[in-house]
């Protein structure tokens, strides 16, 4: 039975993966995607590029001091144009890395977490959590 539960839990993650990255595929040819908004492709571009860097980690207020804009006027713009904010996106960048080390590597959670932007390795275990609903140990063995 607790063998069923696994295959079951493994069935539905790849389902979901299959929906994530085809919802992704979809979002990426919409129209106002990144690809029509130079700003959208800017921000996107600067946190792909500094998501990991821990030395000088991204947030919000960078990316608008970069693209020349207040932190409220670039969240509301970002906001009002994907649904989610810079922070969110920032989050989402890390956690789908934090996701890929999990998945494809055997490093500790520390090593994820510091290759994933997060210089605290216990915060990052706890944005794992509220993202995911759970740890990353448990992500990785689920």
């Amino acid at each position: 039975m607790h063998e069923q539960k696994e295959g079951c839990a493994d069935a539905v993650r790849a389902h979901l993966t299959v929906l994530l990255v085809w919802l992704g595929r979809l979002a990426g040819s919409a129209p106002g995607s990144a690809a029509d908004d130079p700003l959208l492709a800017r921000v996107f571009d600067l946190i792909e590029r500094r998501y990991a860097d821990t030395d000088a980690p991204i947030g919000s207020r960078e990316v608008a001091e970069l693209v020349g804009l207040t932190s409220g006027h670039l969240t509301t713009v970002v906001r009002q144009r994907t649904g989610r904010t810079v922070g969110q996106w920032i989050t989402e960048r890390r956690m789908r890395e934090a996701r890929r080390l999990l998945a494809d590597t055997d490093l500790t959670v520390a090593a994820i977490a510091g290759r994933s932007g997060y210089r605290d390795p216990g915060y990052f275990v706890r944005r794992f959590r509220t993202e995911h609903g759970m740890p990353p140990l448990s992500w990785r063995g689920g």
